[in-house]
């Protein structure tokens, strides 16, 4: 109801590594139009040993059955759900950075998958910025979608990170995914709403710890970016500075000397 009175036209949930809440819900509303089975996979990147997000939209039980079976291998997954014809969205990367991966590994990772999540409603904005600027240096040239959502588990912040698309009913949404033709929309994540949302439902004498530990979670993985933003940066400069070699090199134009021009 929270999502509906929201604007949104359909409605999913990704729950971790489980679609029992999306069975749940189709058992009390069996003829639901506006609903569609989803699950957020926490998939296994063995080289960095980190795990990374994967949406898979759409999918049936047996489907999630297989799926839970492959997660030890991310790449596995993305070849069956490219298989079955499904939806699978790669969500943050950061997991494969703070594990030490390297660019290249994370260069891999994104050519494996043809969507992304690149606005997470619980992560700020640097870090889906971050994951923005991944996908949109290592996926140019080829078609790819993006995704976007709340990973709300409050009714507060339901519906206020969307995927959005120019269709009609869960089939035309479905289509428009696997065309790449949505876009990300909404809110990204702030540190003190997030902590007012847990006030308002938990005792501070309960919520104290877990705030705590968030803040710590949110500080490190802001840190973080900021290495990553650094590296990708540092990166780009060498790229530059090997492409202007190799044009010197080719002998197109002139250098200047020592009194030209800077």
């Amino acid at each position: 109801r929270a999502a509906r009175a929201r604007g949104m036209a359909l409605v999913t949930l990704t729950d971790l590594d489980t679609i029992d809440g999306c069975m749940a819900f189709l058992d009390r509303h069996p003829d639901a139009g506006d609903f569609f089975i989803s699950e957020e996979l926490l998939a296994a990147e063995p080289h960095s040993g980190a795990r990374v997000s994967v949406l898979v939209y759409g999918l049936d039980e047996r489907q999630h059955r297989e799926l839970q079976s492959l997660k030890w291998e991310v790449r596995d997954v993305a070849a069956y759900a490219r298989a079955e014809g499904l939806v699978a969205s790669l969500g943050s990367l950061l997991p494969v950075l703070e594990a030490g991966g390297s660019e290249g590994l994370v260069r891999d990772l994104i050519q494996a998958f043809d969507r992304f999540e690149i606005r997470n409603g619980a992560e700020d904005r640097a870090c889906n910025e971050l994951m923005a600027r991944l996908v949109q240096e290592t996926a140019a040239g080829r078609s790819f979608g993006v995704t976007a959502g709340s990973n709300a588990h409050l009714a507060a912040r339901i519906g206020r990170t969307t995927t959005v698309a120019k269709a009609t009913g869960r089939e035309g949404f479905m289509q428009a995914l696997r065309e790449n033709r949505t876009w990300a929309e909404g809110e990204h994540g702030r540190a003190w709403a997030t902590f007012a949302e847990v006030l308002r439902h938990v005792p501070l004498h309960r919520a104290a710890q877990p705030l705590v530990d968030r803040a710590v979670t949110r500080a490190r993985r802001s840190a973080s970016v900021r290495q990553a933003k650094r590296r990708l940066d540092r990166a780009d400069i060498q790229k530059f500075q090997e492409k202007a070699k190799s044009y010197r090199r080719t002998g197109h134009g002139m250098e200047p000397g020592p009194g030209g021009a800077r």
